[in-house]
């Protein structure tokens, strides 16, 4: 998973693509960030991150998060990862670079990188 992550790391510093990330999954890249990295690594990370003009940073509405909360017991999914696919859904976005295996089970988007269910 290391080496798939620094392959989109590179496509994202490439520039030859957009990609978009909501306010919340930047949330929780930082909750996960913060125990791997010195605060001056996070923080320069986070500084490059959001100055990339291939990334936009979305918003996440008080609308679909209200959304997201009320379908947890369809999904089984937090509210943090519905309130994604259904911002997805909102802007026709139809996949999602992710290692959460619950996303995989829902079958309108596509989930990359492809990550074989065994690894050998």
């Amino acid at each position: 998973m290391k080496e798939e992550a620094k392959k989109i790391i590179q496509m994202v510093n490439d520039g030859k693509e957009e990609f978009c990330i909501s306010l919340i999954q930047l949330s929780e890249i930082v909750n996960l960030l913060k125990y791997s990295m010195s605060w001056e690594q996070l923080h320069s990370f986070l500084w490059g991150l959001i100055s990339n003009n291939s990334i936009e940073i979305l918003e996440v509405s008080k609308m679909i998060y209200i959304n997201s909360i009320d379908k947890i017991p369809k999904f089984e999914m937090d509210s943090n990862d519905i309130s994604a696919y259904l911002l997805m859904k909102e802007k026709g976005i139809d996949r999602i670079y992710t290692f959460d295996k619950n996303f995989r089970e829902l079958k309108d988007i596509i989930c990359l990188p492809k990550i074989p269910d065994k690894f050998n």
